[in-house]
């Protein structure tokens, strides 16, 4: 996509939340939380296929994934709670076909129906279009994927006639469905509402929100 107005912040603080860049001391809990959750997860997360992985394995991929959020190729995150627990993953895919980012995400099977992920969502729409400056942000799943279908309906988003991805279902990649929300949807609630989370740069820094 093209470059966005201001970068991704490296980490976003909601009220039950922390969503930040992995390091490398995050490998041991992944290395515990994700083999827990693969036939929760395995029907529609494609990279469930590689798992279980070694923690020497998960701290090579959180290298990889820092790089590629340095690049700008794509921004991956945790979803912590407040002491540091791994409850899930979450971040943006980019997109370029229209050109935005899309948010994707999984939760700790013991974490489900809690508002979560909602939150986590709310969040990362809120930051993607005001405070990274992208023009468009998507939430895609699998059709047969009702728990993932319900997030972006909650929160405003609109789908979309025409699905131009693909997703995994079950070993088989299917067309897409596609919500998308703009700065107009900000303007409508629940979003129109939502607390605003705190956010910070790759030193610590807190980033302003845009006036």
């Amino acid at each position: 996509m093209s470059q966005p107005e201001r970068s991704v912040p490296s980490r976003i603080e909601t009220e039950r939340l922390t969503l930040r860049r992995y390091v490398a001391a995050d490998a041991e809990q992944l290395a515990e939380v994700v083999p827990r959750n693969m036939a929760h997860l395995e029907r529609y997360m494609e990279w469930i296929a590689f798992e279980p992985q070694t923690v020497e394995q998960r701290v090579a991929w959180i290298d990889r994934v820092s790089e590629q959020f340095d690049a700008g190729e794509d921004y991956t995150l945790g979803i912590f709670a407040p002491d540091g627990a791994l409850l899930g993953g979450t971040g943006f895919h980019v997109r370029t076909d229209p050109d935005r980012v899309a948010i994707g995400y999984w939760i700790d099977k013991d974490h489900e129906g809690k508002g979560l992920v909602t939150e986590a969502s709310a969040a990362l729409t809120l930051v993607a279009l005001e405070v990274v400056g992208a023009p468009l942000v998507a939430i895609e799943h699998a059709p047969t994927n009702i728990r993932s279908a319900a997030i972006p309906q909650r929160l405003g988003f609109v789908r979309q006639a025409v699905a131009p991805q693909e997703c995994n279902d079950s070993g088989e990649m299917v067309p897409s469905v596609v919500w998308i929300a703009t700065r107009d949807t900000l303007a409508q609630e629940p979003l129109a509402s939502w607390p605003r989370p705190t956010v910070y740069d790759k030193a610590g820094n807190e980033v302003p929100w845009p006036e």
